[in-house]
């Protein structure tokens, strides 16, 4: 589970990244998209925004829990800890975007926190996994 959180989570990167880019295509055109983009994104609406709040959201996230699950994965630590923290992981962020993008508010954090209890578990599982424990 630990392994596939990580291939899910870059997947999840990844069609928002195709998602943006699609985006900016449609609403500001192709030689914007193509550009440098020195200037602000002209005509963006709200939808764009939570687009790229939900990337960047995204990859805030997986900063701190990637190298977490990759340490499991590299050091061959699985256990409970671990296990249902990166199922907890995936089940929220798989969840927590399409929320996100389409801006349903209060649920979208509800839907957000087990992703964030998330990180702390699975650096306890490693920790503990390292150190003998469970």
């Amino acid at each position: 589970m630990e392994l596939l959180s990580v291939v899910i989570y870059a997947l999840l990167i990844f069609i928002m990244v195709l998602l943006q880019s699609t985006y900016m295509a449609k609403t500001a055109g192709l030689v914007f998209s193509f550009g440098n983009r020195e200037k602000a994104q002209p005509s963006k609406k709200p939808l764009g925004n939570r687009i790229d709040r939900t990337l960047e959201n995204l990859k805030e996230g997986g900063i701190m829990y990637v190298p977490l699950a990759v340490l499991a994965v590299s050091t061959d630590v699985s256990n409970p800890w671990t296990y249902y923290a990166a199922l907890a992981t995936i089940i929220s962020r798989v969840l927590y975007v399409p929320v996100y993008i389409f801006g349903v508010r209060i649920v979208r954090s509800l839907i957000f926190a087990p992703s964030l209890i998330a990180i702390p578990v699975m650096a306890y599982g490693v920790m503990s996994g390292l150190a003998g424990g469970i």
